[in-house]
């Protein structure tokens, strides 16, 4: 799991409503919950040819506020789906769905760059080359 955060209370609406924008356009199926201002982001790459391929993946974000911050975390969803996906192709493959299992880090290093970066515009923070 990784955590990322920003001073400050920012609409967490509109951060999950952009996660969720990103994800949708990365082809994941996914599903926002509101609970008490804080959201969570579910998302999953899951079909049959997927399974088939030991390439389910799922994916969860929550994001609220805490201690005066705004919070975003980011972890591996149903870990049942990813278990299961990979130890069924670690047979098959003889190791082969690792590969794809480094995809999701890669997915997941994606989603966190995004959310830094929709963190810091929204709080007005923007980068500058020196």
């Amino acid at each position: 799991m990784s955590v990322v955060t920003q001073p400050g209370q920012l609409d967490t609406r509109e951060i999950a409503k952009k996660i969720k924008g990103w994800l949708d356009g990365k082809g994941f199926e996914t599903k926002a919950l509101e609970a008490e201002g804080a959201y969570i982001v579910k998302a999953r790459k899951g079909n049959i040819l997927r399974a088939a391929v030991g390439a389910d993946r799922a994916i969860e974000i929550d994001v609220r506020h805490l201690n005066g911050e705004t919070q975003v975390s980011v972890r591996q969803g149903s870990w049942k789906t990813n278990i299961i996906s990979n130890a069924a192709w670690l047979l098959v493959t003889g190791g082969a769905n690792l590969l794809i299992s480094g995809w999701s880090l890669v997915i997941q290093r994606d989603l966190e760059a995004f959310i830094r970066e929709t963190l810091n515009q929204l709080s007005g923070v923007r980068e500058v080359e020196l």
